[in-house]
């Protein structure tokens, strides 16, 4: 047999090899348990680097008793084939794992983990933190095109719909006096300090009021707009819009926007010029049909939030180091993995080196086998504690 007959032998012999492994691996639509052992040469002086690089040699086999992908590429040589090569990349998404045991051994060391793989689901979800948000002060706009006692109704309206948005999963709602209208504010002119600035342009000077109330440095906030508008004095209907947004100073690309309309019909004998004491009964009606409708909208938003994937971009700071907008408030722990997601990443582990509420500076496990153009990359973080 000639040189090219043997090398299309090897090529079908690889081809046969790797489709069996592809047909024997499992392919889980849904989270599936495996349990896998992961082995690494032991090293000179501390066993820490081979324990984290059997660990990652223990998630990459988690990774692909998921499922794989095959890429590979002829190599050619003025005609001549002189070699293949065959790129085997997991196709599942590690979701939860636990360390089993460590044993280290005369030459190399081993770490057993059972692993959830499979789709992406809400696995673990529960066993992170709530998420805190600050409800900071409203805006609330009633047009004169719509009844006296309509500012009250939202105002009522507005308190009713925090209660509920306090009942969403993993959700706490924190009442406050922040104004963000009024935060990083300061007045152009100089004026004698003690005074308030706008007391001098209306009835006097008067002691300055208390320092306007700022968010902390890691809290969130959420920030209720809500406007009412009439079509005319005769129409019986008011459109009402809610702005909500989701504040994140730490992390502005967590932030979430949201518009809502409601239309509320008011009955032909509602006194539209009336004292609020007059129509306290259409206010009270108003308020709870729009607190029930905008809660309803706003619940879902918040749950989401909450159990988000903890998905982030790195920021490269040098020295195989990268900082994520993600933090303990978001249930990272310093032993929380990463890791590298995408088609034209190399498949990278990221462990923890410095955590803070907000963020964590993370670097590869394993230096030697990272990509090469990781700024920028997308990694996804677990919930497994090895």
């Amino acid at each position: 047999m000639g040189t090219q007959g043997l090398l299309n032998t090897g090529r079908l012999f690889k081809s046969a090899l790797l489709l069996t492994i592809l047909l024997c691996a499992p392919s889980y639509s849904a989270a599936e348990m495996v349990r896998v052992t992961g082995r690494a040469a032991l090293q000179s002086g501390s066993d820490s680097g081979a324990r984290r690089n059997a660990l990652e040699d223990a998630l990459y086999q988690a990774s692909l008793a998921g499922g794989a992908e095959l890429d590979g590429f002829t190599v050619a040589d003025q005609g001549v084939l002189t070699g293949d090569t065959i790129l085997l990349r997991p196709s599942s998404k590690i979701l939860d794992f636990q360390v089993l045991r460590e044993t280290r051994l005369q030459s190399h060391y081993e770490v057993t983990i059972d692993a959830y793989v499979g789709g992406q689901l809400k696995l673990g979800c529960s066993t992170r933190p709530d998420v805190i948000l600050t409800a900071v002060r409203p805006k609330i706009y009633a047009s004169a095109k719509t009844p006296l006692w309509m500012q009250d109704a939202l105002e009522r309206a507005h308190s009713q719909t925090l209660k509920i948005l306090g009942s969403a999963a993993k959700v706490m709602i924190v009442a406050s006096d922040i104004d963000l209208a009024r935060v990083g504010v300061r007045p152009t002119a100089t004026v004698q300090a003690g005074f308030d600035y706008k007391a001098l342009l209306s009835s006097g000077a008067t002691k300055a009021q208390k320092p306007a109330a700022v968010l902390s440095k890691n809290a969130r906030a959420v920030h209720l707009k809500w406007v009412a508008e009439g079509a005319s004095m005769r129409s019986g209907k008011i459109l009402v819009t809610l702005q909500a947004k989701v504040v994140d100073p730490a992390a502005p690309s967590r932030g979430r926007d949201i518009r809502l309309r409601h239309t509320l019909k008011l009955s032909p004998g509602t006194p539209w010029r009336a004292l609020n004491v007059v129509a306290r009964k259409d206010q009270e009606s108003a308020a709870n049909e729009l607190s029930q409708t905008m809660g309803a909208g706003l619940v879902p938003l918040l749950e989401e939030l909450a159990c988000a994937p903890l998905v982030a971009r790195l920021k490269g700071l040098g020295k195989h180091k990268y900082r994520v907008q993600l933090g303990a408030r978001d249930g990272l722990t310093r032993q929380s993995l990463a890791f590298a997601e995408g088609n034209d990443q190399a498949w990278t582990v990221f462990r923890i080196v410095e955590l803070s509420q907000s963020s964590a500076i993370i670097t590869p496990m394993n230096a030697a086998r990272a990509g090469a153009k990781l700024t920028g990359a997308q990694v996804r973080f677990n919930v497994g504690r090895p």
